[in-house]
């Protein structure tokens, strides 16, 4: 009883329930027996939240994703990867694992239902389990000291197609955790959450008083895949009071992919009063792929900058050692003859 009053609190706190007597309470302690009835890996479906790629072990990561390997559920690597490339619609479908020892739960993941999964021995499945109850008995769970990979259950929760788990992740974002929750929390409401999630992030990533935290949820808004978060993020490049943060957000601006970056980054470069930003930026530069970046170093070694900024293109265009900068090197030096 004192276990099923606790899960209540939990369930309370993420769908807005009366704390005893409600039935998401009661249903995901139900999941909860149904699942610790046997030991082994155990497996139930609920519907998965749309435009935040596709959880499954790839050959590559993001952009570079070539084809799934499948994934080992008793490997000793939990890590898993999206594919943010255009591919065919998946089943809007997410599939939970969950690892019972003893009648206790010990582990858990989540992939697209059609992602390829091995394990040693047979997978049990429970039919019939709506998103709520899911949500609310994996919160229990990562609260408990039977959890061991708190890393590996919020992305299975972040997955859910239901509000209830950006609410979860955006309480695990509150001050009242310490750093490493919250970073966790803000990267799967960025990667995601949708716009919702974005929103949160961007709340943080610009009022939060801790520069580190600010920093990293630039990086969480910058995997964000709703709205225009390069924007967001620009913004934040030219406002935020630390010169570190501001740094940051030009690097992060410049592994986006969007056309506007190497403008805005030299932007920043020709206005910013921060010495250090001017030169993070410079190298921000040298990041942007498909010859944009080059280009925009080349474009302050022939403008009006100061001597601290075109040594810092130089260095940088000279380490990419492309043909459009050996070209660049080869007119410079017949100019100079």
């Amino acid at each position: 009883m004192r276990r099923l009053a606790a899960l209540a609190v939990v369930t309370a706190a993420l769908f807005g329930t009366s704390l005893f007597g409600t039935s998401a309470a009661f249903a995901a302690d139900s999941l909860a027996s149904r699942v610790k009835q046997a030991d082994g890996w155990v497996a139930w479906d609920v519907p998965m939240i749309a435009g935040a790629g596709d959880p499954c072990c790839w050959s590559g990561h993001g952009d570079h994703a070539e084809g799934r390997i499948g994934c080992d559920l008793d490997g000793r690597n939990h890590g898993f990867s999206t594919s943010d490339a255009p591919r065919p619609p998946t089943t809007g479908t997410l599939t939970v694992y969950a690892h019972v020892a003893h009648a206790h739960m010990d582990d858990v993941r989540a992939f697209e239902a059609s992602c390829p999964v091995h394990a040693a021995n047979a997978i049990r499945h429970v039919d019939g389990i709506a998103p709520a109850e899911s949500i609310g008995m994996l919160a229990e769970w990562m609260e408990s000291s039977d959890a061991r990979h708190d890393d590996d259950a919020l992305p299975a929760i972040a997955y859910h197609a239901d509000p209830a788990a950006t609410r979860l992740l955006a309480s695990r974002a509150e001050p009242s955790h310490d750093r490493k929750q919250r970073e966790d929390a803000l990267f799967w409401l960025g990667q995601a959450r949708g716009e919702d999630g974005a929103a949160i992030v961007e709340r943080y990533a610009t009022t939060d008083g801790d520069p580190k935290l600010r920093e990293h949820a630039i990086f969480a808004l910058s995997q964000s895949h709703a709205g225009d978060p390069y924007e967001r993020i620009h913004a934040i490049a030219g406002s935020d009071p630390s010169d570190h943060v501001r740094s940051q957000a030009l690097f992060w601006m410049a592994q986006m992919g969007d056309k506007r970056a190497a403008r805005d980054i030299t932007a920043a470069i020709e206005h910013d009063v921060s010495s250090s930003v001017r030169e993070q930026g410079v190298f921000a530069l040298s990041q942007i792929e498909g010859g944009a970046g080059e280009d925009a170093l080349i474009a302050l070694l022939k403008g009006n900058y100061p001597r601290d900024v075109k040594k810092q293109a130089l260095f940088w265009l000279g380490q990419s050692g492309s043909p459009r900068a050996m070209q660049y090197f080869d007119e410079a030096l017949t100019k100079s003859r």
